[in-house]
């Protein structure tokens, strides 16, 4: 009796594909902290533009900097709990912001000093999720929809706060390095799409 091996192969490579989830499937909308502090916005808890001015230590000038859309953990618990799009795209994610208010719909990305902001497309940063482990995971990997791991870019640079001194904000989240930060999410919907695609599979 003769067999076609070649096409058993075939048929069964098309099972495993057709088994793997979509970006849409390991996409996620969840809620997020730290282990340092809340997440925020100063412009979503102050309704206005926050600005922070400081010495320049090159030039002994005095420089104004707008913080409103940057990325902070601070002990005091905001108003608002942040809610984060967790887009998937192979392994790596893009993070849509799904808070009402001035930055809904903007995404996360990473300023000229390293510091994660409220942005647009164009200047949208990609991350890795990381286990305990270091592992790079996505949906398919997590179970439970309460959760604590690492986030990095995909270059490899893990996600830490840093603060410096009389900033009432807190510590802003950044990816310059210097230790790491543990984020509490908190999955409160799955399979999740574009605003714009509602139907996509």
């Amino acid at each position: 009796m003769h067999f076609n091996l070649s096409a058993q192969t075939n048929s069964l490579n098309f099972i495993k594909e057709d088994k793997m989830s979509t970006n849409r499937q390991k996409s996620f909308i969840a809620e997020m902290s730290t282990d340092i502090d809340h997440l925020d916005f100063p412009r979503l808890t102050h309704g206005k533009k926050v600005t922070y001015s400081y010495i320049n230590p090159w030039t002994g000038s005095q420089e104004t900097i707008d913080i409103s859309n940057y990325l902070f953990a601070k002990k005091k618990k905001p108003k608002i709990t942040l809610k984060f799009y967790f887009r998937c795209t192979g392994n790596h994610y893009h993070i849509y912001i799904r808070t009402p208010g001035a930055y809904y719909g903007r995404i996360l990305g990473m300023n000229e000093d390293d510091a994660i902001t409220a942005t647009g497309d164009k200047d949208a940063t990609n991350f890795n999720l990381l286990d305990n482990y270091g592992k790079v995971i996505t949906l398919d990997d997590i179970s439970s929809d309460k959760l604590t791991l690492q986030i990095q870019t995909t270059h490899g640079d893990l996600l830490t706060g840093q603060t410096f001194k009389k900033w009432s904000e807190g510590h802003y989240v950044t990816a310059s390095g210097g230790g790491n930060m543990d984020f509490h999410l908190n999955i409160i919907e799955r399979n999740a799409s574009y605003l714009d695609d509602p139907d996509e599979v």
